[in-house]
Formats: C-alpha cells, sequence, structure tokens
C-alpha cells in the first residue's frame, strides 16, 4: 500500500503527516506562514499515492501546482468534497477545511453516535454531529490567544498576557496579569461548562493543541483525541487512494 500525504495549515502553523491506510506516521509542526519551503524540506523527492490538503488560509497557486507533481491523486478539502459525512450547512464553501476533516475524524473513531467536536485552535469551533453522520453546523469563539490579544488590542492599558499552560489559575487574580489569566482561562472553562451542560445526551470531542490542557481544568469526563483532523485527512486519503 502506498503512502499518502496529508498536510493541515491553520492560522500559525503548518502540520503534515504520513498516511498508509489509517495509519498515521510521525506529524510534522511548523510554525510560520510559508507551507511551501517547510514542506518542500520535510518530503525532499518523495512521491505519494494521494495528497490531502487541509487549509484555512488563502489558496497558494505555487504550493497547490507544487502538490500535484508529488502525488498522483491532489485532494484540496472543501465543502463540497465527498466524504462520510452529509453536510447540512447552508453556506458549505465557507466551511473551514479543518472542521470537515475534525468531523470525518470523530465519526471515524465514534460511529453511531451523537457528537460535539470541540476544537481548540485559533478560534474554538463547536461542531454538532448526529450518529446518520450529518454535519449539523455549530459555533465559533474567540481562543484562548485571540482572547488575550483581543483585551491588550483594543485596551488603553492592559498589556499583552500569554498564559503559559504550566502555570496556575488562580480562583481570581490579585494582579494585572492574574486577573487576565484568570479572567480568559475561567471564561473558557465556563463556556464549555454550558456547552457540556446542554449537551449530557452527546459523545463530547476535544481535540486542537489547548485540548487537553481544557480537559483537565473541567470536572466531566470528556473524550480528548488532539489528531482528530489527521484521522480524518487520513481516511479521505484513503478513500481516494482505493478509488
Amino acid at each position: 500500500m502506498k503512502k499518502n500525504l496529508i498536510i493541515d495549515i491553520g492560522n500559525t502553523a503548518c502540520k503534515a503527516a504520513y498516511s498508509v491506510g489509517k495509519e498515521i506516521e510521525p506529524i510534522f509542526t511548523k510554525d510560520g506562514l510559508n507551507p511551501l519551503l517547510y514542506l518542500q524540506e520535510v518530503t525532499t523527492d518523495e512521491v505519494f499515492d494521494t495528497i490531502v490538503l487541509s487549509s484555512v488560509q488563502e489558496r497558494d497557486s505555487q504550493l497547490i501546482l507544487w502538490l500535484k507533481e508529488k502525488a498522483g491523486k491532489l485532494i484540496v478539502v472543501d465543502g463540497d468534497t465527498p466524504t462520510v459525512l452529509r453536510i447540512d450547512y447552508q453556506t458549505p464553501d465557507r466551511l473551514g477545511a479543518d472542521r470537515l476533516a475534525a468531523g470525518v475524524g470523530a465519526v471515524t473513531q465514534y460511529p453511531g453516535k451523537d457528537l460535539l467536536v470541540i476544537d481548540f485552535g485559533t478560534a474554538i469551533t463547536y461542531d454538532f454531529i448526529s450518529k446518520e453522520r450529518q454535519f449539523m453546523g455549530g459555533n465559533i469563539s474567540l481562543g484562548l490567544q485571540m482572547r488575550c490579544k483581543a483585551l491588550h488590542q483594543f485596551t488603553y492599558a492592559l498589556p499583552l498576557i500569554l498564559p503559559s499552560k504550566d502555570e496556575e489559575v488562580p480562583e481570581y487574580g490579585i494582579d494585572t496579569r492574574g486577573n487576565i489569566v484568570a479572567g480568559v482561562i475561567w471564561g473558557i472553562v465556563h463556556e464549555l461548562e454550558g456547552y457540556i451542560a446542554k449537551n449530557q445526551d452527546k459523545t463530547i470531542i476535544f481535540t486542537g493543541g489547548d485540548a487537553l490542557f481544557f480537559a483537565q481544568m473541567l470536572k466531566t469526563p470528556i473524550f480528548v483525541d488532539c489528531n482528530l483532523v489527521f484521522i480524518g485527512l487520513a481516511q479521505i486519503a484513503q478513500s481516494y487512494a482505493e478509488k
């Protein structure tokens, strides 16, 4: 079975991995906004059966051309890409490819269940998927760093504070840093608690960079799968490789 390349380009980083069937080999991550140079570095002279690209950035024609030369098939994921999901979304052309891929990954890992997939990235997305694999829609909220940057950007006096994941989060702050750290993190936690309380009939899955951190902040048992997007991209690659 030939090797596939799966790529997830987000707002701040590019991640890439190899997949063979549903098996995913080590994931490579590069911060910054030059995915083409990064991918050229990590893939060297390899040629792939199928490449699947998920990107939230504006389409890069040079990147697309280079990827086409590297694979027998190139799949650029969007709302019209055939997958195991049935999309019930009025603007499928505006549905983020990463949300679609995470949804495919979720139904692959948790078949036959009503799902709420919460993805912690630059934004926090809440996606609802039925046990019949119907993508029903979702919500978008500010992510951790975005909230901190907004407090700094839209006020005169507040500094830019980016919480460390290993620092203690106070119940309430007694200085400016503590105020911001506690306000932002507990604000997200209480937001999550609200969604969980209203969706107790669903299987809830956390994914994305901050998934484990916030799962540990909650008392409610949560499934955490930080690689859900890649699981979905690998499933898409396999389905196209078999055609």
